[in-house]
């Protein structure tokens, strides 16, 4: 048997830790179940733009049916407006408070439709806070879970025995009797509590795994339960003194030179070779964790279309996985997690440099590819510059009348130009997931205003006729041009006819 100084000698291996979590808030896990539902991250996203947009639809359409009665009222008004604008062109005060008394004589609120606006506004703000708490949270299980097939890999040939706990005093501090032993308890699989005394550097045996507990003095006074099995390289020890039990995990490198000696001839001679035997030995263990987690990547990557990586940027110069430990801190902050014990910790603490750095051994190729070609942003800014033209050119008259000295108009340029920039600015800054939700939701948009173009025009155009006949006396110019396209037509069928 190994005594435990030797024990604590040998080569140390640590142990990732998996579990913990970004907390999520009810919309966060409601993002969550649409998503993890579907299957297929980018297929996911889509559906839950989708569900996101037909939420906010019967605003947006009341919003554009009221611009529409609102523009036809503003028509209404337009010469009273135009001679409101020559009376009083150098008295803006006056000129606005007449105006006020005009748009309430005829029911016109500029205000209107503003609220449906406001809500969907509000909708898609909370819904997207939800969405990207959610994305976060992907992204680090993505790292939570490759841990857990990093641990099960190095922890395969290692002791699988019993945590046991110590008798303690009222203070808390391990009970030792007269003749130096101290009383372990457990509970088996029935749940039954069983005790055993044992005594200081004494070994016992329980299903094949040898157990001693040893006594040292390094600041202050603990006592640590060593396992041990014959038939494993991987030993663990942990104190009695700890209120929760954490293993720590040993090397026996004797024992993995001989299973290494009869399994695998190749990692053995390299092992025997190498200048320092011990770090060796670490590095093998290590790169079967690394392995098995490069395995778990490979199956479960968060890719869609050419992205390589849903949770990071579509660009060239981010890659699927963080080249190094400062850039993946980066992308969560200074963000605590939620423990599987329910406590939150800060998440330099969970997973340090070295243990990402062990994790992504086996990744080195994913570090340098890039994540992206920067297609999916430069068609989310093309789809919203093509949305806002588009939605622009159906505003023209409403932006004309609704502002008598054209500022309506100017602003919505300004827009055409802004709220491209503004996606764009988000798309390089956030993850492709996101750029995902905005190409989707501008091209629902788009959509949508064709679609209302279409519709409400034939609903209002029966209605702006007769609203138009009726404020000038004449028809709209429209109407004129279709009648004279007819009578043109007809004048070409009589001449059909008289050959």
């Amino acid at each position: 048997m190994q005594s435990f100084m030797t024990l604590l000698s040998s080569v140390s291996v640590s142990m990732l830790q998996d579990g913990y979590r970004i907390g999520l808030d009810w919309l966060g896990r409601f993002v969550q179940t649409i998503i993890e539902s579907v299957g297929i991250i980018g297929v996911g996203i889509i559906c839950f733009t989708l569900i996101l947009k037909a939420i906010t639809l019967p605003f947006d359409i009341y919003q554009r049916v009221k611009t529409r009665k609102q523009t036809l009222i503003m028509r209404g008004m337009k010469d009273d407006l135009d001679k409101l604008q020559k009376q009083y062109a150098n008295d803006k005060t006056m000129y606005n408070q007449k105006m006020m008394e005009l748009y309430k004589k005829n029911g016109y609120s500029m205000f209107g439709a503003c609220l449906p606006m406001i809500i969907s506004f509000a909708v898609i703000i909370i819904a997207f806070q939800g969405f990207n708490a959610y994305s976060r949270y992907a992204n680090l299980d993505f790292f939570v879970q490759m841990s857990g097939a990093y641990n099960a890999a190095v922890l395969e040939n290692s002791v699988d025995g019993i945590d046991y706990s110590a008798v303690k005093d009222e203070a808390g501090a391990v009970v030792v009797a007269e003749d130096g032993s101290i009383t372990l308890t457990w509970k088996d699989e029935a749940g039954t509590e069983n005790t055993r005394g044992v005594k200081m550097n004494e070994a016992f045996t329980e299903n094949g795994v040898v157990y001693t507990v040893v006594a040292t003095q390094n600041v202050a006074y603990y006592m640590t339960v060593v396992a041990e099995d014959a038939a494993k390289y991987l030993s663990y020890g942990y104190s009695l003194e700890a209120t929760n039990v954490t293993r720590e995990y040993s090397i026996d490198t004797d024992r993995l030179s001989a299973y290494l000696q009869a399994n695998d001839a190749e990692a053995y001679t390299s092992l025997t070779e190498a200048e320092n035997f011990e770090s060796a030995c670490l590095s093998y263990v290590k790169g079967l964790g690394a392995t098995a987690a490069k395995t778990w990547y490979e199956g479960h990557r968060a890719n869609f279309l050419w992205v390589e990586n849903v949770w990071y940027p579509d660009v060239s110069y981010n890659h699927p996985v963080p080249e190094d430990y400062a850039t993946f801190q980066k992308n969560f902050g200074n963000v605590n997690v939620t423990l599987a014990d329910g406590s939150t910790a800060p998440l330099q603490n969970i997973l340090s440099e070295q243990n990402y750095n062990d994790l992504t051994a086996g990744l080195s190729a994913e570090k340098e590819q890039p994540n992206g070609y920067f297609g999916l942003i430069l068609l989310s800014i093309g789809l919203m510059v093509l949305s806002q033209f588009i939605m622009m050119r159906s505003q023209k008259e409403s932006s004309q009348y609704q502002t008598v000295d054209g500022q309506g108009a100017k602003t919505q340029k300004i827009m055409l130009i802004m709220m491209p920039l503004i996606y764009a600015v988000f798309a390089f800054m956030y993850s492709a997931a996101f750029t995902i939700y905005m190409l989707i939701s501008s091209l629902f948009s788009l959509l949508v205003t064709l679609s209302s173009n279409l519709i409400l025009g034939q609903v209002f155009r029966k209605k702006e006729e007769k609203q138009v006949i009726e404020v000038n006396s004449n028809k709209p110019k429209w109407m004129l041009e279709r009648e004279a396209r007819e009578r043109a037509n007809g004048k070409k069928n009589d001449k059909n006819k008289g050959r």
